[in-house]
């Protein structure tokens, strides 16, 4: 079975499901799989499953062309991105994630894992309180997904400026759909937040690869002085952690 677990316990996503993991045979890694081909929703175990050997697939096509890497980052995030696509298809009616949900009303949203492999992503179920929002931050990684499963959600993203210093607003939407959204790097950095006053929200959010840091803005009007952040998962695989969401360690 693929290790799941970033914790000492190593519980597996996987073993809710009483279900083996088998590595793909080297050829077969190679090919789309027949889930890849396939339309129609999937659950959260067959994503899973079908996420990493497309990611490695991915990794190693477009190390032996430049023009493919190029063509894989502009799609990214589109539906000719096949992470994306598959991303979409997966079956958002509650019972599929409702164990992962735990909430806190003393936190401002938790973070709760529901699979990683360490190497290729990490999914996690983001629980947000009435009317709180993330800080700003980045993405170290390829990108990040996100889909609504219950509730709304406030996307608002940042480009820095580099003559006033500031963190220049460029996009505010509210999501009330499952759709994906996506953001890079490239595409500026971002706050996510329940603009909802009394009803909770419940968002999914892919990670590629996984990643423990990043920068976060305490002050938008210093856009030259992030901080760096280490996240912490308030639950994993339905057990519940003792930690904060954004942990700052140096400003």
């Amino acid at each position: 079975m693929a290790a799941l677990s970033t914790s000492p316990t190593s519980v597996s996503f996987l073993a809710a499901y009483d279900t083996a993991w088998e590595a793909p045979a080297d050829a077969d890694a190679k090919k789309p799989t027949p889930l890849e081909e396939e339309s129609g929703a999937i659950t959260l175990k067959e994503f899973v499953d079908a996420l990493p050997p497309l990611i490695r697939r991915q990794k190693e096509e477009a190390g032996k062309s430049p023009d493919e890497a190029s063509r894989q980052g502009d799609a990214r995030g589109t539906n000719d991105d096949p992470v994306h696509v598959l991303f979409s298809r997966i079956d958002l009616t509650a019972g599929e994630w409702k164990k992962y949900a735990l909430f806190d009303s003393q936190k401002n949203y938790t973070r709760n894992l529901i699979a990683t492999d360490n190497e290729t992503f990490t999914l996690l179920l983001l629980c947000w309180n009435a009317g709180k929002e993330s800080p700003i931050h980045d993405h170290p990684c390829d990108g990040c997904w996100l889909r609504v499963c219950e509730g709304k959600v406030r996307e608002t993203r940042y480009k820095m400026n580099g003559v006033t210093d500031k963190m220049d607003v460029t996009y505010d939407e509210v999501y009330e759909d499952d759709a994906p959204a996506f953001i890079k790097d490239s595409m500026g950095y971002h706050k996510v937040g329940n603009p909802s006053k009394t009803v909770p929200a419940v968002t999914l959010h892919l990670y590629c690869p996984p990643f423990d840091q990043c920068r976060i803005w305490l002050d938008k009007n210093h856009a030259s002085r992030p901080s760096k952040a280490c996240m912490c998962n308030y639950s994993e695989y339905s057990v519940k952690h003792t930690c904060e969401m954004f942990e700052v360690i140096s400003i």
